[in-house]
């Protein structure tokens, strides 16, 4: 959890719109990262289950104004991949990106390389069940943390951005229990 001060965060309604916009640049950074491993794009880049809106700036979405909304000073951005037997899935550092120009403005406490709120872009590759969906498994790995990211995660919100057709669902809620 970010310990920025309260006035480096922004508290502006985060829309779908924005959750679209936030789902373009993670679907760009994940291109340009398969870009890097085209070995991985042939397994991989058909079995995206979700990309979430995690930490934070999830707690905010769905928070906006109670005692635990803390704003939002970054993006947290997770792609979530269906994992593919035999191969390994690269984990790395997160691919950063610029919100850009908006109204939630910029972190004065990020680069000034950045002329909007950072995004961080993270991958993993998760286990499904066969035959489940992808909200089942996306749930589940909230719901029964296997490693350390997933037990970090589900300490605040997770919010679903992409498929589209579901921005804005919750995926987990700790406050609400949504599972």
């Amino acid at each position: 959890m970010s310990d920025a001060p309260r006035e480096t965060r922004s508290f502006q309604v985060i829309e779908i719109s924005d959750l679209d916009r936030l789902a373009e640049l993670a679907l760009t950074k994940l291109d340009q990262a398969f870009d890097r491993y085209p070995e991985k794009r042939i397994a991989y880049a058909t079995n995206l289950l979700s990309i979430c809106l995690c930490q934070g700036a999830a707690d905010h979405f769905l928070h906006l104004g109670s005692a635990s909304d803390r704003g939002v000073h970054d993006f947290d951005l997770w792609a979530l991949y269906r994992r593919q037997p035999n191969l390994t899935f690269w984990n790395r550092k997160p691919s950063l990106a610029d919100f850009g120009l908006s109204k939630f403005g910029r972190s004065p406490l990020d680069s000034e390389k950045y002329s909007g709120r950072r995004v961080d872009v993270f991958w993993r590759a998760i286990w499904a069940e066969p035959g489940e969906t992808a909200l089942c498994t996306v749930r589940r790995y909230f719901e029964y943390p296997m490693s350390k990211s997933a037990f970090e995660l589900r300490k605040k919100s997770v919010v679903q951005i992409w498929p589209q057709q579901s921005a804005g669902e919750p995926i987990w809620d700790p406050i609400h229990l949504v599972a």
